[in-house]
């Protein structure tokens, strides 16, 4: 059998190269190992009628361009705004409420230092600059840190709680403004480069506003489900239980793919989806290869520190400090438990020190205040994301228990703010950075397919164009990395069309 391309892995940026080859006339298919498309951009029933977004869970960078020009609305793509923002509940009763409303936010603001107020709108307009210039280069074919001008260069290198600090002074402010710089990512909030992570973070437009983040109207699956009904509208082939096992490369160009079923696919131009490690380290021989190829895979900074803990109530938290267990609007925020910059800083500390944070960063989300199709009349899903329980532990590995624990530890801490939580909980479901890497096949449970700091940013990720002709890549591991976003698939589809108008030799 034979395609003019094979994406290997369906993910929504997979899916994404997949909808754009195919719009051009070129006979495509996706080749996905699991039963499902989708990879971490995934809606599951994971208990009898509760659907879950299992691994991403909020939509802020999904490209303006794929919505449109794969006219995803027509494909079951909705998205809307969450607000309020964020809820960071405090243990001595006192909370902070974020929202659209400026009015709101000063007067929140102003109960713990009214000289913030001022502070605040500061650095979200700082902020917002900031991704409006990270955004206005996620298409820039040949993609350069250094066009940026030296200040914002130096801005980005810097850490998050440098730039936070700069504009706020009240602690669970500050704390909760960090916590963009921190996701994903094996640093604390005073550690380099962490700056750059929270601009990545402001630098989404699908809720029309920069920066925005909101929720997808039957969960984040949605978004890989309508990217993928518009790649079968315009013809691609999209196959599950394909697992891909080897690349083949021949005369230096890679031609075939071997899959673990026996089939083999003849193909003039490959796309991979999956993370650099997997790539160039395990789908091609290593004598395929090239040298400094080899070099940048094997020192590719791929420490997953992230938790994700999926849980199934019967009632909604009720927090001290604003009681209720009727939905209000805090339920419908990014909840989190960041009392500080210094107990941030702290998480990371003991995790390196230790393999697992004593009191972790968490933010909470709950989408079926919003979108209660997702869940049994009167339930509700709580989905937290928890740092820092990193993949490669300096202490020992990770061990079957090590999971069940850490999801303990995360649920006494949460109802140390809404003892009602333990109670509440009807079920639960664990993912660490090893159950991360074996259900997503992400190397080291790292999210981003590698880490987002300026040592592996813009020119320093890995090209569309991989070294070696006929193979692109297509995933977060190439500019302008992690998030749901589409546009390394975008990217690696135009690159492959682009060589293929100027006539190369085996796309035809």
């Amino acid at each position: 059998m034979s395609y003019d391309v094979a994406i290997v892995g369906g993910g929504h940026n997979g899916l994404t190269a997949a909808a754009y080859c195919a719009r051009a006339g070129l006979r495509t298919v996706v080749l996905e190992r699991r039963d499902v498309l989708g990879g971490a951009t995934l809606t599951q029933e994971v208990w009898p009628g509760y659907r879950v977004s299992v691994a991403s869970y909020v939509c802020s960078l999904l490209d303006p361009a794929v919505v449109a020009d794969l006219a995803l609305g027509e494909h079951g793509y909705e998205a809307y705004r969450k607000d309020p923002a964020s809820f960071t509940p405090l243990l001595d009763g006192r909370s902070l409420l974020l929202g659209r409303d400026d009015q709101a936010n000063a007067r929140e603001i102003a109960r713990f230092d009214p000289r913030d107020v001022a502070g605040f709108a500061a650095f979200e307009e700082e902020a917002t600059r900031l991704g409006r210039l990270l955004f206005e280069t996620f298409d820039d074919p040949e993609p350069s840190f250094e066009r940026f001008p030296d200040d914002v260069q130096a801005t980005l290198r810097g850490s998050v709680a440098a730039l936070v600090e700069r504009y706020v002074r009240t602690p669970a402010l500050a704390a909760t403004l960090s916590t963009d710089g921190l996701i994903g990512t094996d640093a604390g909030p005073r550690d380099p480069g962490t700056a750059y992570v929270m601009a990545h973070h402001y630098a989404g437009r699908a809720l029309g506003a920069q920066g925005a983040w909101g929720f997808v109207r039957g969960g984040m699956g949605a978004v890989a489900q309508a990217i993928a009904s518009a790649a079968r509208a315009a013809g691609a082939e999209l196959r599950t239980d394909a697992a891909v096992e080897r690349i083949v490369v021949r005369d230096g160009r890679a031609t075939r793919l071997e899959l673990r079923s026996g089939e083999v696919v003849d193909v003039s131009a490959i796309l991979v989806n999956a993370d650099p490690k997997t790539l160039f380290l395990r789908l091609l021989a290593p004598g395929d290869v090239p040298d400094a190829l080899l070099t940048r895979a094997r020192a590719w900074r791929s420490n997953g520190v992230a938790f994700k803990l999926n849980l199934a109530l019967g009632e909604l938290p009720d927090f001290t400090a604003r009681p209720g267990r009727t939905p209000q609007p805090h339920h419908r925020a990014t909840i989190h438990v960041t009392p500080s910059i210094d107990y941030l800083q702290q998480a990371h500390a003991d995790a390196r020190r230790a393999g697992t944070s004593t009191a972790p960063m968490l933010e909470c989300f709950m989408q079926s205040p919003t979108d209660p199709s997702m869940v049994p009349a009167g339930k509700h899903v709580l989905s937290v994301f928890a740092q820092y329980f990193p993949y490669e532990r300096p202490d020992r590995p990770w061990e079957p228990a090590d999971r069940e624990q850490i999801a303990d530890r995360i649920v006494s801490t949460l109802a140390q703010y809404a003892p009602n939580l333990p109670g509440a909980i009807e079920a639960r479901q664990a993912l660490g950075a090893p159950d991360l890497e074996a259900t997503f096949g992400l190397s080291g449970g790292q999210i981003f397919h590698g880490e987002l700091v300026p040592e592996q940013i813009y020119e320093r990720r890995f090209p569309v164009r991989s070294g070696i002709d006929g193979l692109y890549v297509c995933g977060s591991g190439t500019h302008p990395g992690g998030c749901v976003s589409g546009f390394p698939g975008r990217r690696a589809a135009q690159a492959v069309l682009a060589d293929a108008r100027k006539g190369a030799p085996a796309i035809h």
